[in-house]
């Protein structure tokens, strides 16, 4: 399978996201770490819709360009996903806030040691 520059930017941006998600020792590089894995997967399903020389499909066309008419359902779903990661990442915030005032640090060690602390 022949991938494009966008697919191999989106998987390339992937790794990069979840390497980043599995080392960060902060709350907030995490949440972005979260945030840059979630638009390298859009990124990558639009790019599988994508092909050069489609159109969309809006207006009149016959039946002999229907190869060369664009999947809207990629670009449909990803709207979805972005509303969604949109959400994740808001709840994400939320959590931190509550979470700086508990315990004053957004380091994943003190607040892993604060909570064995606690029991």
């Amino acid at each position: 399978m022949n991938f494009s520059v966008i697919e191999l930017f989106a998987l390339a941006m992937f790794f990069i996201g979840f390497y980043g998600l599995i080392t960060s020792k902060n709350v907030i590089k995490s949440i972005v770490f979260i945030s840059v894995v979630e638009m390298a997967v859009i990124i990558f399903w639009v790019g599988l819709g994508f092909r050069a020389g489609m159109v969309p499909p809006i207006g009149e066309f016959l039946e002999h360009d229907m190869a060369y008419i664009a999947d809207p359902l990629p670009q449909a779903l990803m709207i979805t996903a972005i509303i969604i990661g949109m959400s994740v990442t808001a709840a994400n915030i939320v959590m931190l806030i509550t979470l700086v005032r508990k315990v004053k640090s957004t380091d994943w060690d003190t607040i892993k040691s604060s909570s064995e602390n606690a029991t």
